[in-house]
């Protein structure tokens, strides 16, 4: 149908999209009981979310509820759940903390994207895991290496440990695997400070 026919359909036709919609809900919970029966333990919604395409009306009016109710029941089933929103999502994060979400992943920031890394690290608080989080266009030899490492790093101080880095969305047919090397060695040294701090606190601890 695509986004333009369906709006005009959910306006035009409120009651029929609304009933497709209940019809989908349903199908979904059968998935989902077999998602929770199963030992998969990450489940995550491929659904590509956009502000462009997604308004905060239409996302609190029918992504919302329906992101809570499937993210209760996947708890119940003891899943980590996390959605894909790789669109522009600045008008959306305010909502992050409600969804039930236990993170989100493939948020793009600037400037591929339209949020900062600090507004992303405000709308997901102390709890949300950020999965992804470097700008695809940094692994570009558009952007000097120096920016993709400056990014990794405040990755890192903002996020850290509640942080799973990888690219957001996807690294380009022209992307530099060298750099992507770079983001595991700087990742590396910080694990092994890290753990290097650990001992030094608990040096009796285990290994």
């Amino acid at each position: 149908m695509g986004v333009e026919s369906a709006i005009y359909a959910l306006h035009d036709e409120t009651d029929v999209v609304e009933s497709y919609f209940e019809a989908l809900e349903r199908s979904h919970d059968r998935l989902l009981d077999v998602i929770c029966a199963s030992p998969v333990e990450i489940i995550n919604f491929g659904e590509n979310v956009h502000a462009g395409t997604l308004s905060p009306d239409l996302f609190e009016r029918y992504h919302l509820p329906a992101c809570q109710r499937r993210c209760e029941r996947l708890h119940e089933g003891g899943k980590f759940v996390c959605p894909h929103w790789d669109g522009d999502t600045g008008p959306l994060l305010p909502y992050a903390r409600e969804t039930g979400l236990d993170g989100i992943e493939a948020i793009t920031p600037q400037p591929q994207g339209d949020v900062t890394l600090k507004q992303v690290r405000d709308a997901l608080g102390d709890q949300m895991v950020l999965l992804d989080g470097i700008p695809a266009v940094y692994f570009d030899d558009t952007y000097e290496i120096e920016v993709l490492e400056a990014c990794v790093h405040e990755l890192i101080e903002l996020f850290a440990p509640r942080l799973v880095m990888g690219i957001s969305d996807e690294i380009s047919s022209t992307g530099d695997l060298k750099r992507v090397r770079r983001v595991g060695e700087i990742v590396a040294e910080y694990n092994a400070t890290s753990l290097a701090g650990q001992s030094a606190l608990d040096p009796g601890g285990d290994p």
